[in-house]
């Protein structure tokens, strides 16, 4: 069908909007996701606070990027929920930081077409520190990881507290993304075994168990409402450079909600510290490290069930993802990756703090 080419989908959104407010002059295609069309629209009206550009994100039954990878379309359903909640958490600002999501402006549900408020000239913060890696400080990283982990304890917080059951009743029906989580995961854990056996071959009864012990939880427990997708592909900030000082500031969106559900906090810290030292490992950049120390510090105190379970779950990830990373490294990086990974987790399982002593993930335990 024509409607299912990208120039296809392009015509059908603006067609979706041409009528209300919302109408675009032109769309320019973002770059970034690979599961949903996403454009910054130039608005044909200004907005009333005088903005005139949006992003539109269009979601199909599909991953935009291959559309033989089906994907239930309900997924912007809930986006949309949550976004439309999150319009009342107020921005939280930090050592001049200030971290808030996009505010939804509109939802097309014939379409599945959501709009909402640009963060235009902006970059996610995994291609912002490739980018000025040679110029970023520790202080100005210190800064942006404590506002990003005071956030997230900030949204835990909110999203899960009484005023917030009807939204987590709501939200407890994205059971597809729920198991796509585990799936790509912990399903993907044991997976990959064959793929390092010389590495992992050895540690497949943990493997085994702790996929077990994450299924159990997640079918005997409805969990905690959380982001899903918390990692730094999904933070945007401007491109150009960090204030030294925190006089003037530095505006942060947390975007991407669909993969919102109700599962364990950990899960989004762990993907979080994971994708950050996949900074370190592969690309040798400091940045890495200083922000996940400080988003540590930021989320503050968590219990020892919380700091052992982010553990496990950045470990997990290191050995699915961070294994499949396209020409990010060498053979030996990448092996040396599924070691780390494999080392977290069995520290973690077997509750040994001494394995984290002198690196990064010691800030659990200060």
């Amino acid at each position: 069908m024509a409607s299912e080419t990208p120039d296809g989908i392009s015509q059908k959104v603006q067609e979706s909007l041409k009528d209300g407010p919302y109408a675009c002059s032109s769309l320019a295609k973002l770059s970034g996701g690979t599961a949903n069309f996403v454009y910054r629209g130039t608005l044909v009206t200004l907005l009333k606070d005088g903005e005139k550009t949006v992003v539109i994100k269009h979601t199909e039954g599909y991953v935009a990027s291959n559309p033989n990878f089906k994907l239930t379309d309900t997924r912007c359903d809930y986006e949309q929920q949550i976004l439309s909640a999150l319009n009342t958490l107020p921005p939280l600002t930090k050592e001049g930081v200030e971290v808030e999501t996009p505010h939804l402006y509109h939802f097309d549900a014939e379409s599945n077409t959501q709009v909402y408020s640009d963060l235009p000239s902006s970059l996610d913060l995994k291609t912002y520190v490739l980018s000025h890696s040679t110029t970023l400080t520790e202080p100005q990283c210190q800064r942006l990881g404590f506002a990003l982990g005071s956030w997230a304890k900030s949204f835990h917080v909110w999203a899960n507290g009484d005023e917030r059951k009807g939204l987590r009743e709501v939200m407890k029906g994205n059971k597809e993304m729920r198991d796509l989580k585990f799936r790509i995961n912990y399903e993907n854990l044991v997976a990959t075994i064959p793929n390092f056996e010389g590495i992992l071959g050895e540690s497949r009864g943990v493997f085994e168990g702790v996929r077990k012990s994450v299924r159990k939880e997640l079918d005997e427990s409805d969990g905690e409402l959380i982001h899903g997708d918390f990692w730094s592909g999904n933070i945007l900030l401007p491109e150009g450079s960090i204030a030294d000082s925190s006089d003037k500031v530095l505006r942060i969106f947390i975007i991407d909600w669909e993969l919102s559900q109700l599962s364990h906090p950990a899960f989004d810290l762990g993907q979080m510290i994971a994708e950050l030292y996949e900074l370190k490992h592969f690309k040798d950049i400091d940045a890495g490290l200083w922000l996940i120390k400080s988003f540590i510090e930021g989320y503050g105190d968590m219990d020892e069930e919380m700091k052992w379970k982010t553990i496990i779950h950045a470990g997990t990830h290191l050995v699915c993802w961070g294994s499949r990373v396209q020409g990010w490294g060498s053979k030996e990086q990448v092996e040396d990756v599924v070691r780390v990974g494999r080392d977290w987790i069995l520290g973690a399982v077997k509750r040994e703090r001494a394995v984290f002593e002198g690196m990064v993930l010691e800030n659990f335990f200060k």
